[in-house]
């Protein structure tokens, strides 16, 4: 199982890279550099970027879809068996909410993503003002980006309550409850004082 989610993962963050990777590339290198080329140049170019980036763009979606559907599901299926919280860890931090506010929004990146290396008449607005709109699905896939940072966060698991048996660290219970309670009195510091004030040696007898 480690070994599947560990794949899982790594699968995951290529497929980020290489979504985001190429709009931010197009956005803010391709762009400015074809502005400068007359019109007929630049509907080549545009054109030849657009043959060779689509299996690109097609194959970091299906990474993302394929391994971010499956690492959610085996995410719940822990949580679950696990009982985490008491079954109540989702509600508690909102993870199904979280998740599908990413979700949406990665919907929302893979659509305009796909029209900009698409040839549909359907998404052809979206290709008229191109820099416009890579300018909107980079926004889109940064608020992705957060929102996976906050769940990964999440994933370390539910905090202990009071109740719960921690790690001890080699102090007993007694000497550690002795140790607090001698800071809650009057004369707090004395055993200290005491310890530090201990009579002098006496120096032997002189013969």
């Amino acid at each position: 199982m480690d070994a599947v989610l560990l794949l899982l993962r790594w699968a995951h963050i290529l497929g980020a890279v290489l979504t985001v990777g190429g709009l931010f590339f197009a956005r803010f290198a391709f762009l400015p550099a074809v502005a400068e080329a007359d019109e007929a140049t630049r509907e080549k170019l545009h054109e030849a970027v657009r043959r060779r980036w689509l299996p690109w763009v097609i194959g970091g979606i299906t990474l993302l879809l394929v391994s971010g559907l499956a690492n959610f599901l085996l995410f719940n299926s822990t949580v679950k068996s696990q009982g985490w919280a008491d079954g109540q860890w989702m509600r508690q931090t909102n993870y199904h909410a979280i998740f599908g506010v990413k979700f949406l929004l990665a919907l929302g990146v893979f659509y305009l993503a796909s029209g900009l290396v698409g040839r549909g008449s359907g998404t052809a607005w979206i290709r008229k003002d191109r820099a416009r709109w890579l300018g909107v699905t980079l926004g889109l896939a940064v608020a992705v980006v957060m929102l996976s940072g906050w769940l990964r966060n999440l994933h370390t698991g539910p905090n202990l309550g009071s109740g719960a048996t921690g790690v001890q660290m080699g102090i007993p219970a007694e000497a550690g409850s002795a140790d607090a309670n001698r800071y809650e009195n009057s004369d707090a510091g004395s055993a200290f004082r005491g310890a530090g004030e201990s009579s002098p040696t006496e120096p032997p007898p002189v013969e």
